[in-house]
């Protein structure tokens, strides 16, 4: 699951045009000194360790949900493929097989007291009986302690939104908003009650967005004392940056061995990347593609056509397969993986279902090999001098409908 949320990361990232990090690997998660020396734990010590790196993850990714949204990288300025969506999806996963773990460990205590000889001594009705149900009983504590925080009156927003300090520029500066604040009806509708915080959220979204641009909002707003004051602001309607949408071919490269040959010899595994990134870019022009960005060992290049895709591709491998005759002890190996799909282009970055299916395909290639989707072989199975065959259908990651895939095999000259 790591590993796939990773490569989710390095695709979001390569749509930005933002440097990889050095320790985005699945191995950081547990790189600390503390965690990362070799010891023989009981099994609930060891569901302890794991369920706190579970939640370290599933906090962080807390934590990028909201400066995505905050930095407009989300559903209000992209519909598909934004940095906020991203990190809630990745959240809910970690946070569910937290809350896995969490569940079995009440169970996994009792089988560890049992194994050690020391039997249930409760005298509740059903222990009597020899029916322990102390594990049960645990799990539901846990399960009460944990719904007041998230639903009901016991929310963070029941008693109104705390008003974080507003945007310098905004009418609530005017309006005289400060920390401190909360916001507790809006329109002379109370704010909080909802069954869940996004519901609230939800809800009180829509009340403004019944507001047209220009037209006056009533709030009621409590500051820190205690004391309530009424608030009317003019509705300023922000427009999103400028997005196109189109139809185009989508090609994900990545460099075979890259990471681990980074970590044996940095510096050699640098010259590698230049050498490929210069090869890319010479066969790229003469097929009429874009390159769109590049992070870490990878290309994302784009193409009018899923028949100039799969043509540079095919160049590309035969030029990194003749540069290998010449340095076989040092070879560059790439997979390359080629999907025509919908997408949404923003600010020269691009978004959505067909980057994500084509960066899945890429690793199914072999090294050195080309794989397609069944949209790219469509339009180009009688096209190219290459030999194509079919794989297994399969199911993609976050790709709800099963993919065709077929392995474009590169000619050994021509």
């Amino acid at each position: 699951m790591a590993e796939d949320h990773v490569h989710a990361l390095r695709i979001r990232l390569m749509g930005m045009g933002v440097q990889e990090p050095e320790r985005l690997q699945p191995s950081s998660l547990s790189q600390d000194s503390e965690e990362s020396s070799i010891q023989l734990l009981s099994p609930s010590a060891a569901l302890q360790r794991l369920f706190g790196l579970l939640s370290r993850a599933a906090f962080g990714y807390s934590v990028l949900h909201i400066v995505a949204h905050r930095q407009l990288d989300s559903g209000w300025a992209i519909e598909e493929g934004n940095t906020a969506d991203l990190a809630e999806e990745l959240l809910k996963e970690y946070a569910h097989t937290a809350e896995v773990l969490e569940t079995k460990g009440c169970e996994l205590v009792v089988w560890e007291l049992g194994r050690d000889g020391l039997p249930c001594r409760c005298i509740c009705p059903s222990c009597s009986l020899g029916i322990c149900l102390c594990w049960v009983h645990g799990q539901g504590t846990l399960a009460e302690a944990r719904r007041p925080l998230l639903t009901g009156e016991s929310t963070p927003t029941a008693g109104g939104f705390a008003v974080t300090p507003p945007r310098p520029d905004s009418v609530a500066v005017v309006a005289g908003f400060g920390q401190g604040d909360s916001i507790v009806a809006i329109d002379d509708h109370r704010v909080g009650g909802a069954e869940t915080v996004n519901a609230m959220v939800g809800d009180f979204q829509k009340a403004i967005s019944a507001h047209g641009p220009g037209e006056t909002i009533r709030l009621q707003v409590r500051n820190a004392s205690g004391g309530v004051r009424d608030v009317r602001l003019t509705r300023d309607v922000r427009t999103p940056p400028p997005k196109e949408r189109r139809l185009a071919a989508i090609v994900f490269t990545d460099m075979v061995g890259f990471t681990a040959l980074a970590q044996k010899d940095e510096a050699r595994a640098l010259e590698l990347l230049e050498e490929h990134r210069s090869l890319v870019r010479a066969v790229l022009p003469r097929h009429g593609g874009r390159e769109v960005k590049t992070i870490g060992d990878a290309f994302l290049l784009e193409f009018a056509s899923a028949l100039d895709a799969t043509a540079c591709a095919l160049e590309v491998q035969r030029a990194v397969r003749k540069r290998n005759q010449i340095h076989r002890r040092d070879p560059i190996q790439l997979r390359i993986g080629i999907h025509v799909g919908d997408l949404v282009s923003m600010s020269g970055d691009i978004y959505g279902d067909a980057v994500n299916i084509a960066s899945r395909i890429e690793p199914m290639a072999e090294p050195g090999g080309i794989c397609v989707s069944q949209q790219v072989y469509d339009q180009i199975w009688n096209k190219v001098p290459a030999e194509i065959t079919e794989m297994a259908k399969c199911r993609l990651k976050n790709v709800s409908a099963p993919i065709g895939v077929f392995r474009v095999s590169v000619p050994r000259s021509g």
